[in-house]
């Protein structure tokens, strides 16, 4: 089957310095590919099959360049462009200009109910918070489709459910719980203290996702990355990294999955090989083909055949082996 779905980090450069963010992004980080090469990546990718592509980073945003790249994409074929952002910069003629080029979809970061738990999350100023509702209002009025994420947090389970109600007040199509991985600026012990959660509070936290999802009329859209492992009832978690899904980072270094980011799961890169052969690659299905029988325990014996073995790039982190134990599991516990 062919990729049609590339996530792109354009750049890792940020004006923020948020604790958690696991590719180190920041002011002087990596800029990302010039502005012809990645013009030139929208030509080869959409040569390739490629119909949809979503610029991550660092902040997309910080790129004065998106527009005239889109323009190039989507002249060569791809018909959709979405992007990560927290909003500081998404002033409306920006945006407007966005949505001219091919913008369609956003989502925009939003760790905390109110300015004081996204401040303390994102260790930034609490204006941050009423920036990120703004340019949350100004896409929505372009016509352009916003999801919000959040980070999973000890504060952030307890106020799920005030969350959803405003995600649901703001208008967005989905909330999405992002799990806490451990590495980049977030490998410091003590910043992954702060975002451990305790098993009975995840499980309050997934029953009340459950329920929302369970409704007939669901306001929004609720889902979580499946770094702690399966969360809705039937304990269904497949892995598609590298299937329908592929990334390729600041510096051209293509993987399977924004979540394995990682050496053991890197297939080559876009800038020094032809697409064709990296995409023709056994490696970029390198995450699929581990085994039920190769992972650690408990995942090796576990009798949830309906579950991949949970992401194997967020075992990798926390472990150092792509084989390891996903740090949770609630099918697991609750079947114990």
């Amino acid at each position: 089957m062919a990729l049609t779905y590339f996530g792109i980090e354009i750049t890792r450069r940020c004006n923020l310095r948020c604790p958690h963010c696991f590719t180190d992004a920041g002011g002087k980080a990596h800029s990302g590919p010039s502005t012809e090469e990645l013009a030139d990546l929208l030509r080869r990718l959409a040569a390739v099959g490629a119909r949809t592509v979503a610029f991550s980073g660092g902040e997309p945003l910080l790129r004065k360049d998106l527009e005239a790249v889109m323009q190039v994409g989507g002249a060569a074929g791809i018909e959709s462009f979405t992007l990560v952002t927290n909003g500081f910069f998404a002033e409306p003629a920006r945006v407007q200009s966005l949505k001219q080029a091919g913008l369609v979809g956003v989502q925009v970061s939003v760790d905390g109910v109110d300015a004081r738990d996204h401040a303390a999350v994102r260790g930034c100023s609490a204006v941050d918070f009423y920036r990120a509702l703004r340019a949350i209002r100004t896409f929505l009025e372009a016509g352009i489709t916003v999801d919000v994420a959040s980070i999973i947090s000890r504060q952030n389970v307890e106020r799920a459910a005030e969350m959803a109600l405003l995600c649901e007040a703001l208008g967005v199509r989905s909330l999405r719980y992002c799990s806490f991985v451990p590495t980049g600026r977030a490998v410091d012990r003590a910043v992954a203290e702060r975002f451990e959660v305790e098993p009975e509070r995840l499980d309050r936290f997934l029953e009340l996702l459950r329920g929302i999802r369970a409704q007939p009329d669901a306001p929004i859209g609720v889902l979580t990355d499946h770094g702690i492992g399966p969360w809705n009832a039937a304990g269904e978690l497949r892995c598609d990294a590298g299937e329908s899904v592929a990334y390729i980072s600041a510096e051209g270094d293509l993987y399977p999955c924004p979540g394995s980011i990682f050496a053991p799961f890197v297939v080559g890169n876009v800038y020094r090989s032809p697409l064709e052969e990296l995409l023709a690659s056994p490696r970029l299905a390198c995450v699929r083909a581990i085994e039920r029988s190769e992972l650690a325990e408990p995942c090796r014996s576990c009798e949830n055949l309906a579950c991949s073995g949970g992401c194997r790039g967020a075992a990798f982190a926390r472990t150092g082996d792509p084989r390891g134990a996903v740090s949770y599991c609630n099918v697991l516990r609750r079947g114990r």
